[in-house]
């Protein structure tokens, strides 16, 4: 079968990136309490470090999921095989959960059309060509794309009336906060097509001990994500921002119900932004915040689901019910 790579970001996509990068680091570090998102992160080499982030033992977001796919996948593959022709994959990084479903479908001989979708070109062309030299003489096509999450899916479904099947996983959906996702999931549903199913991973509401033992490794694979923030800005804005003049660390805050991760100035420093023409100062030991995990109630998942055009087909939990992915069928 076919094994594809399709590149949708636009020609004058790196410039719009650049402004929407500048615009973001100026609000951020304006404020009074410094924030950046999570997304300024993620270029090639940051989504390479998350994907070491996956594979930590402690990360229970990842292992949980492991092991819903390993002890679910016979259920998946048969409401597939009933319902859905293609899998949609929104921010497959290197898919290696889903990997493990799609060589159930291939064992029971199921021609699927897998279509992960992510930010990262080179993350999407390493996928494809790994899943060509595992499957390449099987039943399973391929075709990867690289864009946003909503162009991606308008490029798959306005060519095709297949049912879908997207995936939603790695408690992605908990980057952002409650009606965010409610918005997220809205124009979702807006964009699928009836009975076409989504299956989302939330991350439980758990003992913050736990939470915080999943997000401060001792290797210190967390800090060097979050501090690969700095060197994003220093690379794209002409900043001077010195790592080792900063750490790390994620705790769970009662507030916000979200897991919060800091970067904390070891010192009192300013910092120049060449770019923005400007200096921004840290006080000792202030922090910047640079991710949050928004950790979700059995009741809240289904609230989203009811609210935003989705009925509840099934639940998938791991062992110890710390993580669920969620069936969902798109209502009528």
């Amino acid at each position: 079968m076919s094994f594809d790579f399709k590149n949708l970001r636009p020609d004058n996509d790196s410039n719009s990136k650049d402004y929407e990068f500048t615009q973001a680091v100026i609000k951020g570090l304006s404020e009074e309490r410094k924030r950046l998102p999570s997304w300024l992160i993620f270029d090639d080499r940051g989504s390479e470090i998350f994907e070491e982030i996956v594979g930590l033992e402690n990360y229970h977001p990842a292992v949980c999921e492991f092991e819903i796919f390993y002890t679910h996948k016979q259920t998946l593959a048969d409401i597939i095989s009933d319902e859905a022709l293609q899998i949609i994959d929104l921010g497959s990084g290197d898919a290696r959960k889903t990997t493990v479903l799609l060589d159930q479908l291939v064992k029971n001989k199921l021609q699927i059309h897998y279509i992960p979708i992510d930010i990262s070109a080179g993350a999407v062309r390493n996928l494809v060509t790994s899943l060509e030299s595992k499957f390449g003489n099987t039943s399973l096509a391929v075709t990867g794309i690289a864009s946003d999450y909503f162009q991606g899916l308008e490029a798959v479904l306005r060519k095709q009336f297949k049912r879908n099947f997207v995936f939603f996983l790695g408690s992605t959906i908990g980057n952002q906060d409650y009606p965010a996702a409610g918005k997220f999931l809205r124009r979702l549903s807006d964009s699928l097509n009836k009975g076409d199913y989504v299956m989302i991973g939330f991350d439980l509401m758990k003992n913050p001990k736990l939470l915080y033992r999943a997000y401060n490794d001792p290797g210190g694979v967390f800090q060097k994500f979050n501090l690969h923030l700095l060197d994003r800005i220093n690379q794209q804005l002409g900043a001077n921002f010195v790592k080792s003049n900063f750490v790390q660390e994620g705790h769970y805050s009662e507030r916000s119900h979200a897991v919060e991760s800091y970067i904390y100035s070891t010192k009192e420093q300013t910092v120049r932004i060449d770019a923005l023409n400007r200096e921004f100062h840290f006080g000792l030991w202030e922090g910047m915040q640079t991710e949050h995990s928004y950790k979700y109630t059995m009741p809240e998942i289904e609230a989203l689901a009811q609210n935003n055009g989705f009925e509840i087909a099934e639940h998938l939990f791991d062992s110890k019910q710390f993580f669920v992915d969620s069936i969902w069928k798109v209502k009528g």
